[in-house]
C-alpha cells in the first residue's frame, strides 16, 4: 500500500502542470464549456489531496515517533518556487505530446526522488512541512497538521506514518 500512497502523493505534487496546461489550452471536453472544464481541472488536485489525507489515516504504516531532536525547520514556503516552475513549464510547452513527455519525466523524478512530497493544497487543510534533524543526526521530512512548531521543545510527532525512509506524515486521529 505504501507504493500506492507514494504514487498518489507524486501525482498530487505534479498534477498542477496538467491543470495549468489545460486551462491555458482552453480545453473544453465537458459540454464544450471551458469554464466548467477549468473548474473540474482545478478540483482534481483538491480531490487527490483529500484522498491522500484519507489514505494516510486509513493505512497505518509504521507508528514511528519523533518527540525530540536537534533541530526543526518550517519548510512551508520552501517549495513554492518549484510549483511556480511547474506552472511556467506548463505554460510554455507547445503541445499535449510535449506536456505528456515533460510531465512523465517530472513525475518519475518526483516519485523516485522520494525525498519530499510537497503539496500546496495541504497548506489549505492546515498541514505544515518540516525538516527535522533527529538526535542521531538523521534528517527527515515531516508533514503534520495543527499549529506551527518553531522549536524542538514543542516538537511531538507521535504515531507518524512512514511514506519512505525520509518522509513521514502525521494526521489527526
Amino acid at each position: 500500500m505504501s507504493l500506492l500512497y507514494r504514487l498518489v502523493l507524486a501525482l498530487n505534487s505534479t498534477s498542477w502542470m496538467i491543470v495549468v496546461y489545460g486551462i491555458k489550452s482552453e480545453w473544453d471536453f465537458l459540454a464544450k464549456n471551458r469554464i466548467i472544464t477549468s473548474a473540474i481541472l482545478l478540483c482534481i488536485p483538491i480531490v487527490l489531496s483529500i484522498l491522500s489525507i484519507i489514505l494516510s489515516k486509513w493505512f497505518k504504516y509504521s507508528g514511528d515517533q519523533i518527540t525530540t531532536g536537534r533541530s526543526i525547520v518550517l519548510a512551508d514556503n520552501e517549495f513554492l518556487p518549484v510549483y511556480l516552475g511547474y506552472f511556467f513549464v506548463a505554460l510554455s510547452v507547445p503541445s499535449v505530446y510535449s506536456l505528456a513527455f515533460v510531465y512523465f519525466i517530472v513525475f518519475v523524478f518526483t516519485f523516485l526522488g522520494q525525498a519530499q512530497y510537497f503539496n500546496p493544497i495541504f497548506l489549505l487543510f492546515g498541514y505544515h512541512y518540516y525538516h527535522v534533524e533527529t538526535l542521531n543526526g538523521t534528517r527527515v521530512f515531516v508533514i503534520s497538521n495543527g499549529r506551527i512548531i518553531r522549536s524542538v521543545e514543542d516538537m511531538d510527532f507521535g504515531n507518524l506514518r512512514r511514506i519512505n525512509d525520509t518522509t513521514f506524515i502525521l494526521g489527526k486521529e
